[in-house]
């Protein structure tokens, strides 16, 4: 259950919070705020589609900060991903996406299209208390990929070259 909102609280006093979080984060280990920093931490935060790649921060933070380096963000990222605060994702061709850790969730990503499902974290709940049962291995769901087809590239019929290939 979400805690009631006090009359005065804004979704946006939530954001600036977490973005002050992590920015005292990494002042606590020695590490300067800057405005490019504050400015990529703030896009990761409050992006639409929390899948974001190196580009698409460059492009939000250089659209407001043009003085901000492309390596400046490829930095900060590397940094965001040691303390623990994204995570970096290969979801297939494109490029690595990241996305902030507290956001923990799975994807099902289809072959054929590269459709990304996102899966709720609880979805591995039975598989992980299944490996646990079985082989004593604890399995780290922090994240996890799996590849395979999307409904509709199941249920297509498969090219004559597909089906060789798969044989």
């Amino acid at each position: 259950m979400t805690p009631a909102r006090r009359r005065d609280d804004h979704p946006h006093d939530d954001v600036v919070k977490r973005v002050e979080a992590v920015l005292d984060l990494l002042r606590s280990e020695g590490g300067r705020v800057t405005m490019g920093r504050r400015a990529i931490v703030t896009a990761l935060l409050t992006a639409a589609d929390h899948h974001l790649t190196a580009e698409d921060v460059a492009k939000v933070v250089q659209g407001e900060h043009p003085d901000v380096n492309v390596s400046t963000i490829y930095r900060t990222l590397d940094t965001l991903e040691h303390h623990g605060v994204i995570d970096r994702i290969n979801l297939g061709p494109g490029g690595a996406v990241y996305h902030p850790t507290d956001h923990v969730h799975h994807h099902l990503i289809c072959e054929v299209c590269r459709t990304v499902i996102e899966l709720d974290d609880d979805a591995l709940a039975p598989l992980a208390a299944d490996l646990d049962r079985r082989h004593q291995f604890t399995l780290s769901t922090h994240h996890v990929s799996l590849n395979g087809r999307c409904h509709a590239c199941a249920s297509a019929p498969t090219s004559r070259a597909a089906r060789v290939a798969e044989s």
